[in-house]
């Protein structure tokens, strides 16, 4: 009650200094870091205004602080002109309760359950012969209340747990990470078993391999489509910043890729009620059997198309949120037991979602029936469509990597291109 009315009676200070129009959003984290086990936990507290003011001058601004008095200020400082489709967010339901993003353990958490965290990532990290570069276990609790001049209201509490390490070996960088709305996930589920065995075969390298079918895991195949899916920003798209805006409504991955984002799913470490915009989020289907079909919007590109705003502005720019890539019919050991011998991408090549093209270097490891032989690096220089449009197939595993649920994935040798 008491942050409602202080928000209520900023909008009317706005008011009061010429605005016709306000959104304000105040976001207030309550954040602990901590290295290792042997170190003290590091306690911050952290607040973000965001004020959008439209005046009467036909102009607008934005302005960001950590006091409402400098976020006001700068909204009224910052004068870019309105136009038609420029305004607050229309007035929508926000779903408030059941949402499952705010854990009910935080405030019991203690010193002794971070520090069995700690130890169990460091024990299993030593015992596969390298100390990581860096460790790090995060958790924050994070208030969002915001109202707008059309009379929009809406608050939300959610938590979220990080663990993460990286470690360089061989000259490649290696990061792991386990994030959820909820503890338990992040004490529970393993952590440096996965990165000692992604290690294992990088410090075996080999001269050569043949050209094979090339396997991504969930998490690889999570990472590739965290990489592509800014590109679906309208704003981005519009303004020919991404490169699907030669691509709308046409195919860019092979059939078998049916992309999906979910803000409002159960869990989701991304999960929100409610954007900075005060739009609830709706699901978005990105690509339906490889054919770019819809994209993320802003209440003003929204206006712009005859749409409706998906819920995913965030920090004054369009974000994904939890992904979800649909999995095929047959089982993981079926399909890679058929294979025999293959390729494994331990991380996706580097995409560049404004030409859509892909340079750099992946590792690449062999697999033979089911043992990692070693690994080897290859440059790579092609695009984003070529590389998803040879995908073979994408097989009933599913897991869930941070925000993205995601298969493995097997693609064709040397992603389809030729020799």
């Amino acid at each position: 009650m008491e942050r409602r009315a202080e928000l209520l009676n900023l909008m009317n200070t706005a008011r009061q200094r010429g605005a016709v129009a306000v959104e304000i959003l105040r976001v207030h984290r309550e954040l602990l870091e901590q290295p290792d086990a042997r170190s003290v936990a590091i306690h911050r507290e952290e607040q973000r205004w965001q004020i959008r003011t439209w005046r009467a001058d036909h102009l607008h601004g934005t302005g960001e602080g950590a006091s409402r008095e400098e976020a006001l200020d700068r909204s009224f400082a910052d004068s870019q002109p309105t136009d038609l489709h420029s305004g607050p967010a229309e007035r929508m339901a926000i779903r408030s309760s059941g949402l499952g993003i705010d854990d009910r353990r935080h405030l019991s958490i203690g010193d002794a359950d971070r520090v069995e965290v700690l130890q169990a990532a460091e024990r299993t990290g030593h015992s596969a012969l390298f100390r990581p570069r860096r460790l790090l276990y995060r958790q924050e609790r994070c208030t969002r209340s915001f109202v707008n001049s059309r009379g929009v209201e809406a608050e939300e509490a959610a938590t979220a747990y990080r663990l993460y390490a990286e470690t360089l070996v061989e000259g490649s960088l290696l990061t792991q990470q386990i994030a959820s709305r909820h503890f338990s996930d992040v004490a529970s589920l393993p952590f440096g078993t996965e990165l000692k065995r992604r290690m294992d075969p990088l410090f075996r390298r080999i001269s050569s391999v043949p050209d094979l079918p090339i396997v991504l895991e969930p998490r690889a195949t999570a990472e590739l489509f965290r990489s592509l899916a800014p590109a679906f920003a309208a704003d981005a798209v519009l303004s020919k910043r991404s490169f699907l805006h030669a691509f709308l409504n046409k195919a860019i991955a092979s059939p078998i890729f049916h992309l999906t984002d979910d803000a409002g799913m159960f869990g989701g470490l991304l999960t929100h009620s409610f954007d900075d915009r005060g739009v609830p989020p709706i699901p978005v289907t990105l690509l339906k059997e490889g054919v770019v079909t819809g994209l993320y919007h802003t209440p003003e590109t929204a206006r712009q198309n005859g749409l409706r705003a998906t819920g995913h502005s965030v920090a004054d720019a369009l974000h994904p949120s939890n992904l979800v890539v649909r999995p095929g019919a047959r089982t993981r050991n079926v399909t890679l037991g058929e294979l025999g011998t293959y390729l494994l991408l331990d991380a996706p090549p580097p995409l560049d979602t404004q030409t859509g093209r892909v340079e750099g270097a992946i590792d690449l490891v062999l697999v033979e029936r089911g043992e990692r032989r070693g690994s080897l690096r290859r440059p790579i220089s092609t695009t984003i469509q070529a590389i998803l449009g040879s995908v073979v197939e994408v097989v009933s595993d599913h897991e869930r990597s941070c925000e993205i649920d995601a298969p493995t994935a097997i693609f064709a040798p040397r992603f389809g291109l030729a020799a």
